[in-house]
């Protein structure tokens, strides 16, 4: 079936002809008006939802969470690692499903900073490692995508190169690197900032420390949590106004708080926690990760900064991140005024 739409289509946004069999465009994008059509969600950072956490998932765990995703928009998306000892993260990579909707993982530690480690178990942060490893079979995996680490920690340069060089993605997390550490990371082949603003060095004005080198540098991919509680509206506008659009990356962060009611309490990476009000936090009120999917993400970033932020953040800059199509999505959604998803669209094999 054929309708006309208004949809992020291959020559911008306006208005097309789209195909809801082939999902193919028509038409020249001159006006703006009829059903709002945009490509899936790519999530690359994301802990688990509904229940679910990646690091004790069981297999059947993993397709449910799959499921689950692509009910609230999902196209694909990375499971992320906490901080665990090396035995814990191969467990948890060997029971991830061959699913169209995993694109890979991203490594979230255990290679950051004692100083930042937000809600990763502080035990079991290692330094990264120099020559042969325990930690290479994880490492030299093809499914690995992302890798937050600390640059400034021993041996940081090293893998950076390492990972850069057979095009991981590297991002600069959890860290106290300065400035200056950052800049020498990116010279070797660092090109994101994970969860910008969070769990990371301060900007200050004689040290603008790793926030100031996501704002400024302008190759850099910058993750942001848009859950309005991890990051202020006025810190988000900031970003928005230093970065080029097309190198801020929305994510989740979800951990399996999400979709969970507020009042749960649950053991969480060996961590006490409580959803309230949109958040999960530990017992002394840290935040440990998000509650939102990436739909809540995208009508809050729609709210306080308009469609094309939000279409940007959220389905095209993840995808140029991770080398993917942004004119040939393999999913499409349809949303009413309220950004509810009214129809769900899957190109056919």
């Amino acid at each position: 079936m054929k309708k006309v739409v208004l949809a992020y289509g291959p020559r911008g946004f306006g208005n097309y002809t789209f195909d809801t069999e082939t999902l193919e465009f028509s038409g020249s994008p001159d006006t703006r008006s009829g059903p709002l059509i945009i490509p899936g969600f790519i999530d690359i950072h994301t802990h688990g939802a509904f229940g679910i956490d990646f690091m004790s998932a069981t297999v059947d765990e993993m397709r449910d969470l799959c499921c689950e995703l692509s009910k609230v928009g999902y196209e694909g998306f990375l499971p992320t690692t906490v901080t665990a000892p090396v035995a814990q993260v191969r467990q948890a990579l060997a029971r991830l499903p061959d699913d169209p909707m995993i694109l890979g993982f991203h490594l979230e530690g255990p290679f950051i900073s004692p100083r930042y480690p937000g809600a990763q178990p502080q035990g079991d942060i290692v330094d990264p490692p120099v020559g042969v490893s325990e930690w290479d079979p994880i490492l030299d995996d093809s499914r690995l995508k992302v890798i937050t680490l600390a640059p400034e920690r021993p041996g940081g340069g090293d893998l950076i190169r390492r990972l850069s060089n057979r095009n991981v993605k590297v991002s600069i997390g959890h860290t106290e690197a300065t400035y200056t550490q950052c800049r020498e990371a990116f010279a070797m082949g660092a090109r994101h900032t994970t969860h910008t603003f969070n769990a990371m060095r301060p900007l200050h004005h004689r040290e603008p420390g790793a926030v100031g080198f996501a704002l400024t540098e302008n190759d850099v991919f910058t993750e942001l949590i848009y859950d309005r509680h991890h990051v202020a509206r006025e810190a988000a506008e900031v970003l928005l106004r230093c970065k080029p659009e097309s190198r801020v990356l929305a994510i989740s962060d979800s951990t399996m708080a999400a979709g969970v009611p507020s009042g749960t309490h649950l053991k969480m990476w060996g961590l006490d926690c409580h959803v309230s009000e949109g958040t999960v936090r530990l017992a002394d009120g840290t935040l440990a990760g998000s509650a939102i999917t990436l739909l809540d993400a995208f009508r809050n970033l729609k709210e306080d900064f308009g469609w094309s932020t939000a279409v940007n953040a959220c389905c095209i800059n993840p995808r140029i991140a991770l080398g993917l199509s942004t004119t040939e999505a393999r999913t499409y959604l349809e949303l009413d005024p309220d950004l509810n998803i009214v129809a769900r669209y899957d190109r056919k094999k």
